[in-house]
């Protein structure tokens, strides 16, 4: 079983950007492994956007990379910000569960 055959994932997904890698992820065939890890990673990079997050790049330079570019133009708030970081965090769950089972 991959993502795409999960609807919790999808329907979460639905709250990411369309050109997320994680969204992506979800919507292709990596495996739940993968896609924990890569929402982990922009995770990590939305909860501090001015952090380095490794090689020299910030939390906000890695999540242009990560296909965040037209949402964090757009994003209105704080408020934005923290719930896609709770997004992220509830996909990071359930994909490792599902990882493990």
């Amino acid at each position: 079983m991959n993502a795409q055959s999960h609807p919790i994932l999808t329907e979460l997904s639905q709250q990411l950007p369309e050109t997320s890698l994680t969204y992506k992820y979800i919507h292709g065939p990596e495996s739940f492994t993968q896609i924990s890890d890569q929402a982990r990673e922009e995770f990590l990079c939305l909860s501090d956007l001015e952090a380095e997050q490794g090689k020299g790049f910030s939390g906000k330079t890695q999540l242009v990379q990560y296909g965040y570019e037209s949402w964090l133009r757009d994003m209105e708030d704080d408020d934005d910000r923290l719930r896609l970081v709770g997004f992220l965090k509830l996909i990071i769950e359930l994909a490792d569960e599902l990882a493990d089972e």
